[in-house]
């Protein structure tokens, strides 16, 4: 007879993941429902040329935030790193078959390369709204 067992194990998660999931968010998972965005970087202004989701995971993994306005809506939300985590966390405990561990230098990583647009737009929803709205 088998069990369902919650078991933790911790897990590295490195400015490139969240690199990678950003980018995944922000160029196809969710821009179907974001209206407008603020992006508010500790360094100022976006470079010239370097792409608007690479300026937004710059913002998240130095400790700024991002306002997002969803389209149709009037109520701005706020994403920093605290709330993208807390969304990761929501869409492991309740997509735990997607997660895809790896093991980098002997910790333990989530793959995000295996993070496709509906997993980063549930991840970005949980974490703006806890649960799913859009989609």
């Amino acid at each position: 007879m088998s069990k369902n067992v919650i078991v933790q194990i911790p897990v590295e998660l490195d400015d490139e993941f969240f690199d990678d999931i950003i980018c995944t968010m922000f160029e196809g998972g969710s821009n179907y429902w974001i209206g407008k965005t603020q992006i508010i970087h500790p360094d100022g202004e976006k470079p010239k040329g370097m792409p608007v989701s690479a300026w937004i995971a710059s913002a998240i993994n130095k400790d700024g935030m991002i306002k997002i306005l969803p389209q149709d809506d009037n109520v701005t939300v706020v994403l920093n790193k605290k709330r993208l985590v807390f969304g990761l966390k929501e869409w492991i405990t309740k997509c735990p078959d997607k997660v895809s561990l790896i093991n980098e230098n002997g910790k333990n990583c989530i793959d995000a390369g295996n993070v496709d647009a509906d997993d980063a737009d549930a991840i970005l929803q949980y974490a703006l709204f806890e649960e799913l709205v859009f989609g």
